[in-house]
């Protein structure tokens, strides 16, 4: 008697056992696919956080650089951004490898770099540096609002390259989204935008600025998981400091400013513009796709715009915030779409 007492109560003890760890096991996998689900949201907002602080220093960038050029030309601008940039960086990833030693942290960044990587950094620097001298070329070959509209295509060549050489779908939600944000832009930039044979050239430079931007933002994404922001950006800078160095004589008289409010605005733009506002996209697209970003970017010219209203009292009119509009409506629908959430693989 004694003993079958004992025996059912073990087996309702393994029961409830059975029933508790079950119960837990539920629990714990709800709560994983739970914090798996949120994850994703929370990246993606971080960067779009990212990208939208980013487009204020971006976008004051033309109105810097034209503060500049009543001593150097733009290209001398930029190569002065690059290196100043490039001693930041160098010195910020210095500091990130000192923290990993104290911390013992194993991260994937301290692995041996491959001969692939080795290749994409490389194609990486070079896209970001032949970006910026063919669209600082463009500019002397042809008008301004040509170059803003023909480059601004960038997000069209990276939706392009994402479906017809990597395989990435689309939803219908991100496309209507980049249509009307790309169908803006056209509209903002088309009534200024001037066509003729005489702007052949410069707009073909342009246009192919805007395959080496798309280049460079799918670089960065895919670069992304596996190196850190700073380590990406010193390549970039790196590499346009090198590009520019040699053919900075061909298209500049003077190299150096020779005021010291000359130095003050390079090495501001440098700070703010190169290193604060380029960086923050180079960290969105580890949390978005670079079709999403090269959408969201197309707010560029426009914020430009309005800082040279603000600055230089330049007019803006009815249309140019009606497209203001259109553009903000598309960049919407592209940031709440499937296809913003960036692919790791």
């Amino acid at each position: 008697m004694g003993s079958s007492f004992q025996y059912n109560k073990l087996v309702e003890s393994k029961q409830t056992y059975w029933l508790a760890n079950t119960f837990a096991t539920l629990f714990m996998t709800a709560k994983q696919e739970l914090v798996q689900q949120q994850l994703p949201k929370t990246s993606a907002f971080i960067g779009t956080a990212s990208l939208f602080v980013a487009l204020i220093p971006i976008s004051l960038a033309p109105v810097l650089v034209k503060l500049c050029e009543f001593e150097i030309g733009a290209n001398a601008v930029a190569f002065h951004r690059a290196w100043i940039a490039a001693i930041v960086f160098g010195l910020w990833c210095g500091l990130e490898a000192v923290d990993r030693q104290k911390s013992d942290d194993q991260s994937i960044q301290q692995q041996p770099l491959t001969r692939t990587e080795l290749v994409l950094l490389v194609f990486m620097g070079t896209a970001g540096a032949t970006y910026s001298i063919l669209w600082a070329w463009s500019v002397t070959q042809t008008s301004v609002a040509n170059v803003a509209l023909l480059s601004n295509m960038n997000s069209l060549f990276v939706g392009l390259a994402g479906y017809l050489l990597f395989g990435r779908r689309f939803s219908s939600r991100f496309i209507i989204g980049m249509v009307m944000a790309v169908g803006g832009a056209i509209a903002f930039e088309f009534n200024k935008a001037q066509f003729g044979t005489n702007h052949i050239l410069g707009d073909a430079l342009a246009l192919l600025t805007a395959i080496f931007i798309a280049t460079y933002l799918m670089l960065v994404e895919r670069l992304s998981n596996r190196f850190s922001t700073a380590t990406i950006m010193l390549w970039r800078c790196g590499f346009t400091t090198m590009f520019l160095l040699p053919v900075l004589p061909l298209f500049e008289d003077r190299l150096l400013p020779y005021t010291w409010m000359g130095w003050f605005f390079i090495i501001f733009q440098a700070l703010f513009c190169q290193v604060f506002g380029q960086a923050l996209v180079a960290y969105s697209l580890s949390k978005l796709s670079s079709g999403v970003v090269a959408v969201t970017l197309l707010l560029e010219p426009l914020l430009a715009s309005f800082f040279a209203w603000v600055i230089f009292n330049e007019k803006v009119t009815f249309s140019d915030w009606v497209a203001f509009a259109v553009i903000l409506c598309g960049i919407y629908l592209a940031q709440s779409s499937q296809s913003a959430v960036k692919a790791t693989n």
